[in-house]
């Protein structure tokens, strides 16, 4: 690695550090109920909001209400998503004349963007109209992004808290919106903007090349769309070339931006549990175990694509070196090189994210593993906004329980018994989405309507197909590449991974805190396990790599260890 990738990784770690436990502070504030700050300006409209819904923000609601609304909010939005999609080729806005999407791929796409994946079988700036890119793709990464933070904050209340009840679910997402993301996003758009981002509703306009040939060159609305799919740990692009287009992403700067805006704001959440619960040293244990896992999968992938390909002839390498061209530049852009290009992926892949700014397909073996572990992991270094932290906590309830066996006592995670009932409703938190990956993969791989659209035979097309699978359910929604998508099979295949990938987790989560709410909490003994210590960080973080292990490792050799191995 090169000093200027040691520079942006430093960079990246101290403004975090700064910025999330203040945002942190921030969040807590607004979601502890009572005054909070900016009531002045938001608080009338937030009270707008519900008197048009007619909501009632005071009411609670239990755990099978709560799922309930999320449910029944995804089930609408999505059907109206897919009508517009389904008809943009007939609807207004539409400078660029994209015609209507099929069936599939409208099924496809919607359901995508409002499970948060953003998976995209398809090119932005030619195949979604404007309305539909603003008024479909756009407020569904606003709303995915809410129901996020809202399903954590249901589930902190849950498991700390000693009511039956566990909030408003309007109330949540309505806050979320008002307080957090659209403010965040009007300024951070503004930051993109200055720097060359496009914004504007011009469609196509026609150049002359040097040559004499024309370009039709792309405008639209991308700074906007930009801001939110990384802040809202969306993903997405308003062009087919996501990070990589220079009218998303021009510079190195910017680079580093979208960064902090997608991992800033996980690891503020998990502070903000600290704070909501009263225990600030256990939101700091929970940030730290995605630290870990963060700094340790991106220095493992800038490492690997620091050093090149293995397979270059030396005198090759040499020859890079000396022009400070070192390191794996295929698939990349010169103007972030592969460091910062392994940083920006590794770190969106860590959250539901998956805006990379390079090509996966071409990293080495190692470092697109770096990548994929990420996900396989479950996406909580840190993960997604709200997605990451009740995911850890499902963990955490886990290696609460397994530290009990070990000494034989009742496990408790803040004061409250971890029995039975609850052990079930994890397990199968646990087991949901590697049982959908590996069972729809595993179809993709041996039915030809799925090997068909396999580009990369052998082992690189084993990775392909799972990671496309995993991306889906971990509502990632990055793709390896080498795979042929945009077909019947895959778009509905991955379609209904990503629907199970989204609401079997929320449902079983809210279950989880559910069971809890209203249960005793029990005084602090000797004999009480601590959950806010190193021992305790370490022990979680052994269970996160230990159960990945357990379930991943097979694939995993079969596909880009046993790639790097061969060759």
């Amino acid at each position: 690695m090169t000093g200027l990738d040691w520079g942006q990784f430093l960079a990246i770690g101290v403004v975090t550090v700064v910025v999330a436990p203040l945002l942190g502070r921030y969040l807590a504030a607004t979601f502890r109920g009572g005054p909070a700050p900016g009531d002045r300006v938001f608080l009338p409209v937030e009270r707008l909001a519900y008197r048009f819904t007619g909501i009632d923000p005071d009411s609670s609601q239990t755990w099978k209400g709560y799922a309930i609304a999320v449910v029944a909010f995804g089930a609408v939005s999505t059907l109206f998503l897919y009508a517009v999609l389904l008809l943009q080729g007939v609807l207004p806005f539409n400078p660029t004349h994209a015609p209507g999407m099929s069936p599939a791929l409208s099924f496809n796409t919607a359901v995508s963007f409002v499970t948060g994946t953003d998976w995209q079988a398809y090119s932005g700036e030619t195949q979604a109209s404007y309305l539909a890119q603003m008024a479909g793709l756009v407020v569904a990464q606003f709303t995915a992004a809410a129901v996020g933070i809202s399903v954590a904050l249901a589930v902190i209340r849950g498991i700390s808290g000693r009511a039956r009840t566990i909030g408003n679910f309007w109330a949540d997402l309505t806050r979320s919106l008002v307080r957090v993301f659209v403010p965040l996003s009007v300024i951070a758009a503004l930051v993109l903007v200055s720097q060359g981002a496009v914004q504007n509703f011009s469609g196509f306009r026609t150049a002359t090349t040097v040559a004499g040939g024309t370009q039709h060159i792309p405008g639209g609305p991308v700074a906007s769309m930009e801001v939110i799919k990384l802040l809202g740990t969306n993903g997405g692009s308003f062009y087919g070339a996501g990070g990589a287009h220079p009218f998303e992403n021009p510079t190195g700067f910017t680079n580093m931006f979208d960064l902090l805006l997608v991992i800033v704001l996980p690891f503020a959440i998990a502070l903000m549990f600290g704070r909501l619960i009263g225990n600030r040293r256990q939101g700091r244990a929970i940030a730290a175990v995605m630290a870990i896992l963060f700094v340790g999968l991106t220095l493992i992938s800038m490492q690997a694509e620091a050093h090149g390909n293995q397979l270059l002839p030396t005198r090759v390498s040499q020859l890079a070196s000396s022009h400070n061209i070192g390191g794996s530049m295929e698939g990349k852009e010169s103007r972030f090189g592969p460091g910062g290009s392994a940083l920006m992926t590794v770190g969106t892949m860590g959250t539901t994210a998956g805006a990379t700014d390079s090509s996966l397909d071409s990293y080495t073996p190692i470092g697109g593993a770096g990548a994929f572990v990420a996900i396989l992991l479950g996406e909580v270094s840190p993960g997604g906004d709200g997605g990451g932290l009740y995911s850890i906590l499902v963990l955490a309830l886990l290696a609460v329980f397994l530290a009990g066996l070990m000494v034989g006592r009742t496990p408790e995670f803040l004061g409250k018994k971890i029995r039975a009932s609850q052990m079930k409703l994890i397990i199968a938190y646990v087991l949901a989405l590697p049982i959908t990956i590996l069972v729809l993969g595993s179809l993709s791989l041996v039915m030809a309507v799925g090997t068909r659209s396999i580009l990369n035979p052998g082992m690189h097309g084993l990775t392909e197909v799972t990671y496309a699978f995993a991306s889906s359910a971990q509502n990632n929604g990055s793709a390896f590449a080498g795979l042929s998508a945009n077909t019947p099979w895959y778009n509905t295949m991955l379609g209904l991974t990503m629907l199970i990938g989204r609401f079997v987790p929320i449902v079983l989560a809210l279950a989880i805190a559910g069971s809890l709410a209203g249960a005793r909490v029990h005084a602090r003994t000797r004999a009480t396990l601590d959950t806010t210590g190193p021992t305790f960080v370490a022990f979680l973080l052994g269970v996160i790599l230990i159960m990945g292990g357990l379930i991943y490792l097979p694939m995993l050799i079969l596909g880009p260890i046993g790639e790097r191995i061969v060759g």
